[in-house]
């Protein structure tokens, strides 16, 4: 969805916190053709005397940029419930058509949305046999992300080829090449470029086959991780792979580095051999996101399918071993995730901050309380020294976590607002 709201009266949100670097104690911000127009403070919004203006009382409630999610759908279930509710329709007609794809595509975002999440990366899963039809395998694509495309969520399409293990060597790399192909079309329908993700330990015997082929075809390159690959071998791999990339002066695309989904580590030094790769990392649940960071690893975090994110930040806040900061922990999963996200300009679509010019999307949460939460014993946990300027987030206790009130993208509201006492919009 391209649209940026300009059809919706301007909404001024007041009595609130606004979390925006540039603005750190800010309780009111101006949403306007679907960007943020002001932000700043309740005294100087209340000079406002606009006859269209929509003024909305947050009640205190927190703003703060949406989260980018990860969905996954597989199309091989979708095939095998198409194909029993074809034989379902022919016994009672009337029927065909019920959870179709496109629906289904809708529905999982909608469900992101409801998390508080603008946008994702939007993957279906296609076993390797099905590119064999590849029309029918192109038509499942399309419809797709041609619904993703109809929706307010942002989508990164991503497409993983599963059971690549049964096929021999150059079986491999045909397969990526077909499916690389399949995805032109997909680029075109959601004006960015789609990713291919393939399973890590089905490839890592070829990786640099299988990279070379992919930088070839312009498509980042998502390596998959399981627990059938130790993070030692796989940056072993990694490490190779590029040095010889390097030699051959083939490198990935620029803006579509090789990502590692799902990689973690203890040790230090892997982090600091994949530095050098220019390989960026998207942690999956909790992870070593402290180390990574320290390391300078371009690293991002989403949270488990269904969890609120709020739940991995504060997995990481109170990590055993790796804590990190609650600012840190949140910046993972939104200013960092929306800087690894492909564009097809080379640039980021928003930069995850409710500053002025930015697109105007964010999330509404109720919180108990509102803090400067550091992993360190020795800061104030609650610190809010107005010299620090830092913006506050959520106090997160481990137990207890944001609610979400509504998401917005591009400044239109795409969930039903959670009703509150005290809290409403009035024109």
């Amino acid at each position: 969805m391209t649209s940026t709201g300009a059809a919706h009266p301007p909404r001024l949100l007041t009595n609130g916190t606004i979390h925006s670097p540039s603005e750190p104690y800010a309780d009111a911000m101006l949403v306007e053709d679907g960007l943020i127009a002001w932000v700043g403070s309740d005294e100087t919004a209340a000079e406002r005397k606009d006859a269209d203006l929509v003024i909305q009382d947050l009640d205190r409630a927190l703003v703060a940029p949406a989260f980018v999610g990860w969905v996954d759908l597989d199309a091989a279930e979708h095939a095998a419930e198409h194909a029993a509710g074809d034989a379902a329709a022919d016994a009672a007609p009337g029927t065909a058509g019920v959870g179709s794809w496109g629906t289904r595509i809708a529905a999982a975002l909608d469900a992101a949305a409801a998390l508080g999440c603008g946008a994702v990366r939007l993957n279906i899963e296609l076993p390797v046999p099905a590119l064999s039809e590849a029309e029918v395998a192109q038509e499942l694509l399309n419809t797709a992300f041609r619904a993703a495309a109809e929706h307010r969520v942002r989508a990164y399409p991503v497409l993983t080829l599963t059971g690549l293990a049964e096929s021999g060597v150059a079986d491999r790399l045909d397969a990526v090449r077909a499916a690389a192909e399949l995805l032109r079309t997909v680029d075109a329908i959601l004006g960015r470029p789609a990713a291919l993700q393939l399973p890590a330990e089905d490839v890592l015997e070829q990786l640099l086959s299988i990279r070379l082929a992919a930088a070839l075809a312009q498509r980042q390159l998502i390596l998959r991780m399981s627990q059938n690959i130790t993070p030692a071998t796989m940056v072993a791999a990694l490490v190779d792979s590029t040095g010889e990339m390097r030699a051959k002066r083939q490198s990935p695309p620029g803006g579509l580095p090789t990502v590692l989904h799902g990689f973690d580590s203890a040790s230090r030094e892997e982090w600091e051999s994949l530095l050098n790769t220019g390989v960026q990392v998207v942690l999956r649940g909790r992870g070593h996101l402290a180390t990574a960071l320290s390391v300078g690893v371009p690293v991002s975090a989403v949270a488990e399918a269904g969890q609120s994110p709020w739940a991995a930040v504060s997995a990481h806040v109170h990590h055993e071993s790796d804590p990190v900061s609650v600012r840190a922990g949140f910046n993972a999963q939104t200013r960092g995730a929306y800087r690894s996200l492909p564009e097809s300009s080379g640039t980021p679509a928003t930069s995850a901050q409710l500053d002025p010019g930015a697109r105007a999307t964010y999330a509404i949460w109720e919180v108990d309380s509102l803090a400067v939460q550091t992993p360190d014993s020795r800061t104030a946990a609650w610190s809010t020294d107005v010299r620090a300027r830092t913006p506050l987030l959520p106090y997160l206790d481990g137990a207890t976590l944001p609610t979400l009130i509504s998401t917005v993208i591009d400044g239109v509201e795409v969930t039903h607002p959670v009703a509150r006492s005290g809290a409403g919009a009035q024109a």
